[in-house]
C-alpha cells in the first residue's frame, strides 16, 4: 500500500499531465499482453504520446481537479490513458491502427480532446480527421485560390490591352 504522500504526488503529477494535454484518451487494459503493450508504447512514443497505467482512484481525482471531470466515470477496470501534448487527434490514429491487428486487445472508453468529451464510437472516428498542419494548408489553399484568379483575369485583361494597342499600332503604320 502506498503512503497518502506518495498518492498525492502521483495525483499532481497526473494533474500536471491532464492540464497540459491537449488529448487524453481512456483505455481498458484488461486482455493485452506484454508483447502487444510493447509495441503500442513504442508507436505512441514515436508519435510524441505518453502512455500510463493509472489507478482509477487517483486519476479520478486528478481528472476532476483539472476541470475534466467527464473522463472520471471511465476511470474503472484496469485502464491505461494515452495523452498527447501536441496534436489532440494522433493517439486516435495510432489506437485505430493498433485495433485492426489486434482486435479486441484495447478497447476504449473515451476521449478528452480539446475540451470535448468523445465516447468510444466517435473517439476512433477522430482518426481520420486530417492533422492540424494538414488543415492549415487546405485554408491557406481555399484562400489563395481566389487570388490567384483574380491576379489571373487582371493578367487576361492586360494581354488583350497590349494585343489591342499592337493592333492599332500595325494598322496606323500601314
Amino acid at each position: 500500500m502506498s503512503t497518502k504522500a506518495e498518492r498525492t504526488a502521483v495525483i499532481e503529477e497526473l494533474e500536471t499531465v491532464f492540464r497540459d494535454a491537449r488529448g487524453i484518451f481512456v483505455a481498458d487494459n484488461n486482455k493485452i499482453n506484454v508483447e502487444k503493450v510493447t509495441k503500442l508504447r513504442s508507436d505512441l512514443r514515436k508519435n510524441g504520446i505518453q502512455f500510463i497505467v493509472v489507478k482509477n482512484t487517483l486519476a479520478k481525482k486528478a481528472a476532476e481537479k483539472t476541470g475534466k471531470e467527464g473522463l472520471s466515470k471511465f476511470f474503472t477496470g484496469p485502464t491505461v490513458v494515452a495523452v498527447a501534448t501536441r496534436e489532440g487527434t494522433a493517439p486516435a490514429k495510432v489506437l485505430r491502427d493498433f485495433q485492426k491487428d489486434n482486435k479486441d486487445l484495447l478497447s476504449l472508453k473515451a476521449a478528452y480532446v480539446d475540451g470535448t468529451l468523445f465516447n468510444a464510437t466517435d473517439a476512433l472516428k477522430l482518426a481520420d480527421i486530417p492533422s492540424r498542419e494538414a488543415l492549415l494548408s487546405q485554408l491557406l489553399g481555399c484562400l489563395q485560390a481566389p487570388m490567384g484568379k483574380f491576379a489571373g483575369a487582371l493578367n487576361g485583361i492586360l494581354s488583350k490591352l497590349v494585343g489591342t494597342l499592337e493592333a492599332v499600332k500595325e494598322q496606323k503604320s500601314a
